[in-house]
């Protein structure tokens, strides 16, 4: 049986989906070298851990688009979506994967 939508972010998880998977697709045909500066750029943060990697690609993500109250987390099958207690997972290309579990090189100092 079909659950009804409860409110306003219920309605709007359709289309929030079809945009985050939008630009999940569009990062995913970068290569590694434009998606590091792409996330780089979007998420203001740099990828020297996991961390800020992570941080940084939800950022890259959710540029531009309307959340409604979703919010975004990492789930170890890809990129959680969540509100009020529902929530789902959309798979991520190998090259978020890739960028995710990168070893970033230490910061230089000159």
């Amino acid at each position: 049986m079909a659950t009804l939508p409860r409110d306003l972010s219920d309605l709007y998880l359709a289309p929030v989906v079809l945009a985050v998977d939008a630009r999940i697709e569009e990062l995913g045909s970068l290569d590694k070298a434009e998606l590091s500066v792409t996330v780089g750029l979007a998420g203001d943060r740099p990828d020297w851990s996991r961390s800020f990697r992570e941080e940084g690609l939800i950022a890259a993500i959710r540029q531009q688009i309307d959340c409604h109250g979703w919010t975004f987390s990492w789930d170890p099958r890809g990129l959680r979506l969540t509100n009020s207690g529902r929530s789902l997972v959309l798979g991520i290309p190998a090259v978020l994967n890739d960028y995710l579990a990168a070893v970033a090189p230490a910061p230089t100092r000159n």
